[in-house]
């Protein structure tokens, strides 16, 4: 058991829960704070709770449960800033960006990143590979242009840029282009960075390790943050589980973090300080 409070900054909740028994397992496993994501309305058919759900559920675990809304960002569809206002007003504390037809870089998502900065809503973007919603009846990707090229890490540049004060969270450690997500967590004191996806499994876990382990050619002191940067992203890492229980990420996380030698002082800021810094939260640092 990790000592110390931890946040899971990003999973899901399904219309069929169990949901006293999902909390009582957040509990058990020390998880004070859980940010659950809404989606865009077409994955409620896929099981998975929408912005229409969460409020109750938000009321029911005050304590616990802090919810982001999705922002619909589909062709034809995007949200109007004021979408923004009224999804604060329910209690959602951060937003979920995902489903983009267009980069999202692109002008057409700006008056959200400025209503977003102004209302001090974090954003947490999917980056990287999207999975394919596999429901005939309701999988409209070609129609309404998803790609996952509009969600690579580095479309996150501008807006980092351009909203200082925005804080924003990528998920997924952005694979397959990891690089491009830790460069980004290196540079711009606003962009923080989950590793969550694939399940939790081996070759996921082993992909993450991959991307931060110094090179096997080189003689590496794993203590100075010059030649084990993964000492300085972890400055910028949080926790998440995304759709598996801390059951599997706590576990996968500490095999990340015991083959990268990340010491106490950096573990507690991944499972605690630097989500309660994006979330406002006591104890946040940065």
């Amino acid at each position: 058991m990790v000592a110390g409070p931890i946040i899971n900054i990003h999973t899901h909740l399904r219309l069929k829960d169990d949901l006293p028994a999902r909390v009582a397992n957040w509990r058990k496993w020390n998880l004070v704070k859980v940010v659950c994501l809404s989606t865009h309305e077409r994955w409620r058919a896929a099981g998975y709770c929408v912005n229409e759900d969460h409020p109750p559920l938000m009321k029911r675990y005050p304590d616990l449960i802090i919810g982001f809304a999705g922002v619909n960002l589909v062709a034809g569809q995007v949200d109007p800033p004021d979408a923004l206002d009224r999804y604060k007003e329910q209690g959602f504390a951060g937003l979920k960006f995902e489903d983009n037809s267009y980069p999202y870089n692109h002008d057409i998502y700006w008056p959200l990143y400025e209503r977003a900065e102004k209302l001090g809503l974090p954003i947490l973007f999917h980056t990287g590979l999207l999975a394919p919603l596999n429901k005939p009846e309701c999988n409209y990707d070609a129609r309404d242009r998803i790609d996952s090229e509009n969600m690579r890490p580095y479309l996150l540049d501008r807006v980092a840029r351009a909203f200082p004060a925005l804080k924003m969270v990528g998920a997924h450690l952005g694979l397959p282009h990891p690089h491009e997500a830790l460069n980004l967590i290196s540079v711009y004191k606003n962009v923080y960075y989950d590793f969550s996806g694939g399940s939790g499994s081996k070759p996921h876990l082993r992909m993450v390790v991959a991307a931060m382990l110094p090179h096997p050619a080189l003689e590496t002191n794993m203590a100075d943050p010059q030649e084990n940067r993964a000492l300085g992203w972890f400055e910028k890492l949080c926790f998440a589980t995304d759709n598996p229980e801390p059951d599997v990420w706590i576990p996968g996380s500490e095999f990340i973090m015991d083959k990268l030698q990340i010491p106490a002082a950096l573990r507690r800021k991944f499972y605690y300080d630097n989500a309660a810094a994006i979330l406002g939260l006591a104890g946040g640092a940065g």
